[in-house]
C-alpha cells in the first residue's frame, strides 16, 4: 500500500456501524471485503473526476492510491461520516435498496450507490443547508426510483464505464435540487 495511515483510514470507515448498516453488509459481504471496495468506490467517485479512459476497476485501484497520495483524511471523514448518517437517519439499512409503491425491495447495488450515496456526499453542503436535510434525502430517494432516466443504470449487459458515466452525474445533479 501505498500509504499504511490511509489504508487503516479506509478500514475505519468500512467498519463503521452507521455505514455497514447502510449497506446492508452481510458477515459473508465482511468477509470478502466487500464493504472496503464499497468505501474506495465512494471516496474516489466523491474525490476523483472519472474521465472515461480507464475500465472502472483500474480507475478505483488509481483514484485510491492518488487519494492516499494526497492523505487528505479530515475532509473526506467528514463527509463520509454525514453522508451515511444522513442516509441512515432517512431509511437505515433500505435507503440504497429500491423502491417499488413506497416499500423497498432487493438488494444494494452498485448503480444505487453510486447515484445516491455518492450525489448526496457531492451536494452535502447543499443538504445540510436545507430544513429538514433527512425528510429532503427521504423525498429524493423515492423520487429517484421513480424516475424514468435510471432505467438507463439497471440495463442487462452494462458496462462499468458506461453505468459510472451515468449514474455519478446523475445522482450529482439529482440531490442538487
Amino acid at each position: 500500500m501505498v500509504n499504511p495511515h490511509y489504508a487503516a483510514f479506509v478500514r475505519s470507515l468500512a467498519d463503521s456501524a452507521t455505514f455497514l448498516a447502510v449497506i446492508a453488509a452481510s458477515d459473508d459481504q465482511i468477509e470478502k471485503q466487500r464493504h472496503m471496495e464499497y468505501v474506495s468506490r465512494f471516496l474516489v467517485h466523491t474525490y476523483v473526476e472519472y474521465d472515461g479512459k480507464l475500465d472502472v476497476e483500474e480507475f478505483i485501484d488509481e483514484g485510491v492510491v492518488q487519494l492516499a497520495t494526497a492523505n487528505e483524511v479530515q475532509q473526506a471523514g467528514a463527509t463520509f461520516h454525514a453522508t451515511f448518517n444522513l442516509l441512515n437517519q432517512a431509511y437505515g439499512d433500505n435507503a440504497l435498496r429500491r423502491f417499488q409503491n413506497g416499500v423497498p425491495t432487493g438488494r444494494v447495488g452498485l448503480a444505487a450507490f453510486e447515484s445516491i450515496a455518492v450525489g448526496v456526499a457531492k451536494n452535502l453542503p447543499h443538504i445540510q443547508a436545507k430544513p429538514n436535510p433527512s425528510g429532503y434525502i427521504q423525498q429524493r430517494i423515492i423520487d429517484f426510483w421513480n424516475a424514468p432516466q435510471i432505467q438507463n443504470f439497471f440495463a442487462a449487459g452494462l458496462r462499468g464505464t458506461i453505468r459510472i458515466q451515468r449514474t455519478i452525474p446523475f445522482g450529482t445533479g439529482w440531490f442538487a435540487t
